[in-house]
């Protein structure tokens, strides 16, 4: 019998309607079926004996799950772009020999193309049809008021462009950013372009629920685990997300027990109530977001580097504001409008406030400028807002001619004398240029706070006023 399954293996992986790719430990391809050979357009006596990393570095994919499964002999899933733009599903799987090493890998791919294509055309057309609602609506605005469908600059769409290819598919999904770079909007808009839209979203602020507390949160309990709890027990958020989406906003906060279980859901998509013994399977998608640096944390032992591994299979940087000049405006003007119809104070800008908005580096990102312009239309004296009703409006550099040697005094004057005057004149206008705010002008000189204070210090002791 093992004979004649031996002989038919090849017409049986024939068979699949998944294509597969069998490689060693090397990464070097052993067999692929016919499918695979239609998928990818390549035949098979092209692909056997070559290595997936080589031909990742040939720009023919763009990603092999090979090299990983082999290495931590863990399944490993991903999204694969071919050069020809057909977007496959990877599922690779270790096989291991007698003594428990990984000898092979094999693949299973499955065509999304059609799926990713069909939902970009749809997200297009969503996009548009959002963007008219918005502006027609004169009864205001109930969704959407963080303007992230107002996606201009070409840093926005080359990150919508792979949301969208990963939102197809059940994978983790990590979103790193800044702080007010709207993270949270995203994974709701993950979500929504997601075959889950239809079910629930459930966002996670690990940085908010109390240590005592997050366990029973995330997980439910049952009658009586702890003192205090409720005697029917409670549905934790995971399974409250059941079909749906998880979002864990601020997972580096995460405590590091939690991070255990979380990693454990991850593997094997069960949870267990604070209080019982019996696991539940739960299908949940889970999407991640943080403004830190894991590697960094991972590296202080402040995060679990199997976690991190976990999470990381799928990662999408949001771009700072900084860095999307081309969202600037059309933001600050959406949100102007948005706030004036929610107020009912009609207020528009000034051609001059343009370059303002333009030349601030916006540490808040898109939240600060939202809250700016609330401020703006509510604190407004007039219908037109000016530079001058801006807390920014001291960042403009404002052109000073240059220093010439009568500026100073130099009678009964020494060297340090003098320099501590040009420090005092360099403090003060950094400060001023952020209306007082000492931790923007700190990172604008990239001077610790604290080193800011003691310099003030030493400079009011010889006599020198910087605030």
């Amino acid at each position: 019998m093992d004979s004649v399954l031996l002989e038919y293996i090849e017409q049986a992986f024939d068979v699949f309607q998944d294509g597969i790719w069998i490689s060693d430990a090397d990464s070097t391809c052993l067999f692929v079926n016919k499918k695979y050979e239609e998928l990818s357009g390549f035949s098979k006596k092209w692909m056997m004996g070559r290595k997936a990393t080589s031909i990742v570095a040939e720009g023919i994919f763009d990603v092999a799950v090979n090299p990983e499964v082999i290495s931590t002999g863990r399944p490993v899933s991903k999204i694969q772009t071919l050069s020809n733009g057909r977007h496959l599903s990877l599922d690779g799987f270790p096989i291991f020999d007698n003594e428990g090493k990984v000898i092979m890998c094999i693949t299973f791919i499955r065509d999304i193309s059609t799926i990713v294509n069909m939902e970009n055309r749809l997200a297009h057309q969503r996009d548009l049809l959002n963007t008219l609602v918005r502006i027609n609506n004169s009864a205001g605005l109930q969704s959407g008021e963080d303007g992230s469908n107002f996606i201009y600059s070409s840093a926005m769409e080359t990150f919508l462009s792979k949301a969208r290819i990963v939102a197809q598919t059940d994978i983790s999904i990590l979103i790193l950013g800044e702080t007010g770079v709207g993270k949270d909007v995203m994974a709701q808009r993950i979500h929504a372009m997601s075959r889950r839209a239809d079910k629930p979203f459930i966002k996670v602020d690990c940085g908010s629920i109390s240590a005592n507390l997050i366990e029973s949160e995330l997980f439910g309990y049952i009658g009586g685990a702890f003192s205090g709890a409720s005697r029917s027990g409670r549905i934790g958020l995971i399974e409250a997300a059941a079909g749906g989406t998880v979002f864990f906003d601020e997972i580096g906060e995460l405590p590091l027990p939690l991070q255990t279980r979380l990693l454990r859901f991850l593997q094997d998509g069960v949870i267990v109530r604070v209080g019982a013994n019996t696991p539940k399977k739960v299908d949940v998608r889970v999407v991640a977001a943080t403004n830190k640096d894991l590697e960094k944390a991972v590296a202080r032992g402040e995060f679990r580097s199997d976690l991190y591994y976990r999470l990381k299979i799928a990662v999408l940087h949001i771009p700072p504001l900084r860095k999307r000049k081309d969202d600037i405006m059309p933001l600050a003007k959406f949100f102007l409008q948005y706030f004036s119809r929610r107020y009912n104070r009609p207020v528009s800008l000034a051609d001059e406030v343009e370059p303002l908005l333009l030349s601030y580096d916006w540490p808040g990102n898109v939240r600060e400028l939202k809250s700016m312009m609330q401020e703006a239309v509510v604190t407004c004296p007039e219908n037109v807002l000016r530079p001058s009703h801006l807390p920014i409006s001291a960042a403009v550099p404002v052109q000073e001619p240059a220093s010439s040697a009568g500026e100073f005094n130099f009678e009964g004057r020494d060297y340090h004398d003098i320099m501590r005057e040009m420090e005092c004149r360099m403090l003060r206008a950094a400060i001023a240029r952020f209306s007082g705010n000492m931790t923007a002008a700190s990172k604008m000189l990239r001077m610790d706070r604290s080193t800011m204070f003691r310099k003030i210090r030493e400079l009011e002791k010889h006599g020198f006023k910087v605030l």
